[in-house]
């Protein structure tokens, strides 16, 4: 819903007939964007929380050295130069960074920089904790900037899809199945050693 809403401000593509006033669309756009950005924030909010307190799964643990070694490992797989991959329970390390660059450090910068036009505009709130970025680079820039990063969310999306079915074809993990029943089949001795005393059997 923020892309959808958010691509049609950048580029609105209707034009209702009679008095704009009568149907308030670009209004209506722009009030479920900004009604949709705080959902976004509540989630990712809730994802952080979920990093301190849920499994071994759900934690990013790029300070140990096994976690290279895996981002390694699954490149070669991704790009058919290697049959063999680490078997995860999670998501690997590769899925990982992709989450924390894609999802986090972007959508850190998304959040900023909407919350900056928002602020550009009311200048009232919460918003007006975001006026520095405007100040800083200028509104244009800042506009370019959520425009263009906006384009990494859906590119990841069908990058995502095809590894993920990739993996459940390849591997028959029950790698899809697992998104909606929380499942996944793997091997008792073929789950990853990296985690150690934390790895579920």
């Amino acid at each position: 819903m923020l892309l959808i809403t958010g691509f049609y401000i950048g580029r609105p593509v209707l034009a209702p007939s009679g008095e704009a006033a009568a149907h308030f669309l670009m209004g209506g756009m722009r009030y479920w964007h900004g009604v949709f950005a705080f959902i976004f924030i509540a989630i990712l909010l809730l994802r952080l929380y979920w990093f301190w307190a849920g499994k071994v799964e759900a934690k990013i643990r790029f300070w140990q050295k096994y976690f290279w070694r895996d981002v390694g490992t699954t490149l070669k797989y991704y790009a058919f130069l290697s049959p063999q991959h680490t078997i995860h329970l999670g998501h690997n390390a590769m899925a990982q960074i992709s989450y924390l660059t894609i999802i986090w450090l972007n959508g850190a910068l998304m959040i900023v920089t909407g919350m900056a036009l928002r602020g550009s505009a009311t200048g009232q709130g919460i918003y007006a904790l975001f006026r520095w970025p405007i100040s800083l680079c200028g509104e244009t820039r800042i506009r370019l900037i959520h425009h263009f990063m906006s384009w990494l969310f859906p590119i990841f999306v069908l990058i995502h899809l095809y590894l993920a079915f990739r993996q459940d074809l390849l591997d028959r993990d029950g790698t899809m199945s697992s998104i909606f029943n929380g499942f996944k089949y793997i091997k008792e001795n073929e789950a990853e050693a990296g985690q150690g005393e934390n790895s579920r059997k």
